[in-house]
């Protein structure tokens, strides 16, 4: 290497150490600097805070409650992912997983009412002479439903339980005299196979008449069934149905232990006694407009599209000679056809029934219909009337009208009804025995003759 190289070589070194000396001076005196700002406010914040100032000791218990904190951050982070729980309400209290393959759905149903009768009495059994005036509180109905998916979602079930203070068109346990009973409403597991298709086992509502495809009494227009469901229901009983449900068909068929048009008697359990050799139901829908969750309730409130849905059912039982009641002994054969149009502020229902053998009736030709509707004056405001009239061995005939209410739609909502029959009073007839004037069932009628009844009633379902 050459003398001049060398020396070039060595100043440049030397320029390059002295910047390089220079900016680690820079650099400690700006760290320097930092230092003692620092310095100044940690001595400014011990003198604002005196005693009060961070320790050693409270700085580890700090660390110890943030390092827990993101664990349990880690943990929740980790359980989302790995597949936890949501709840919620959605028309009902909701748990599910996340997956969406255990499903828990609770609904509730409650109404309180007051009836008041205007009753013919006989002057021998009658304890107020010709007329009385009756009047009281009652819990009508207390339900509780509980429903959901299993393993999967198309594994499903629905379980109910009931209490009545009256006989109940879908209370599968009346009592003979009307009194108040508690008992299991729904009890079924359904499997969907796909493209509409279900199959169900267990307790459910007889598929018939158009009120056996509402889920409840709260889904009525009345606030409770109409005296021709409880003239003609089926009820509920146990079995299986098999349905299959399309964008505009519905179409369901049910083999049961007992079907009756108007039977009070329910079987939970067969036996050799109390179950017929063939007892079997169905009914067959066509929506021409509107959608299924329209038809779900019975009136059309203001804003909804305009839906018309028509419909009828079959039943058929063949008793056997074993069977010691009416409800067993005929072998009832009985048609409904219906048809149901909603306008987006008020509603029509039409429903005929023909029937030979039904309950009640012995082997005669039986024929009914029922005409109901209602109308909204305001959004919250409906009024309705009805009216049912059955050609049995007893014919029956009434008048129904009055308003609801409405808070929350059929969510909580209040009832005014009266109800009139229309049929004769026979003299001095006071048992009901010719007319059915003391028409006895759920629906606000005394026992006694009746020649007028009123019903306030308070709803709260969800």
């Amino acid at each position: 290497m050459s003398l001049t190289k060398f020396v070039g070589l060595l100043a440049g070194s030397t320029l390059t150490l002295t910047g390089v000396s220079f900016g680690a001076v820079e650099a400690t005196n700006d760290t320097t600097a930092q230092i003692n700002e620092l310095k100044a406010e940690i001595a400014a914040l011990k003198s604002n805070q005196g005693e009060q100032w961070l320790t050693e000791q409270r700085a580890d218990e700090i660390r110890g409650v943030v390092q827990d904190v993101l664990a349990d951050s880690n943990t929740r982070s980790s359980f989302q992912q790995a597949g936890g729980a949501t709840a919620g309400y959605n028309n009902g209290f909701f748990l599910s997983s996340a997956d969406g393959n255990y499903t828990l759905k609770i609904n509730a149903l409650e109404q309180v009412r007051f009836v008041w009768n205007n009753t013919y009495q006989n002057t021998t059994t009658g304890p107020d002479g010709n007329d009385a005036n009756q009047w009281g509180f009652e819990n009508r109905r207390t339900q509780a439903y509980f429903s959901g998916n299993v393993v999967d979602p198309s594994w499903k079930y629905l379980v109910g339980f009931a209490y009545d203070a009256q006989n109940d068109p879908y209370d599968n346990n009346n009592s003979a005299d009307g009194s108040p009973n508690f008992n299991l409403y729904y009890a079924n597991i359904t499997k969907s196979f796909g493209n509409g298709f279900s199959v169900s086992v267990g307790q459910m509502n007889v598929p018939w008449t158009v009120e056996s495809q509402l889920f409840n009494a709260g889904s009525t227009q009345m606030g409770d069934f109409s005296i021709f469901e409880y003239q003609w229901g089926a009820g509920q009983q146990v079995g299986a149905l098999a349905k299959y449900e399309a964008d505009m068909w519905r179409v369901q068929g049910g083999w049961y232990n007992v079907v009756a048009a108007g039977s009070t008697e329910y079987v939970n359990q067969w036996n050799n006694t109390d179950n017929a050799s063939i007892a079997v139901a169905g009914r067959a829908e066509y929506k021409v407009a509107g959608t299924w969750e329209q038809f779900s309730k019975e009136s059309s409130f203001k804003g909804e599209e305009f839906g018309l849905l028509v419909g009828g059912g079959v039943l058929w039982q063949n008793g056997r000679s074993q069977n010691d009641t009416v409800y067993y002994s005929n072998n009832p054969f009985a048609l409904t056809a219906d048809a149901q149009a909603k306008f987006g502020g008020f509603n029509v229902i039409g429903q005929l029934l023909w029937a030979t053998g039904a309950a009640g009736a012995e082997n005669d030709s039986n024929w009914g219909f029922n005409v109901q509707g209602g109308a909204f004056v305001t959004d919250d405001l409906e009024f309705f009337g009805a009216w049912a009239y059955a050609q049995t061995n007893d014919t029956t005939n009434f008048l129904q009208a009055g308003a609801n209410w409405y808070f929350a739609k059929n969510s909580m909502k209040m009832t005014m009804m009266g109800i009139i029959p229309l049929n004769s009073q026979a003299a001095g007839n006071g048992t009901g025995d010719d007319n059915l004037r003391g028409y006895n069932g759920g629906i606000g009628l005394g026992t006694e003759d009746n020649n007028f009844s009123f019903v306030w009633q308070l709803q709260m379902m969800f």
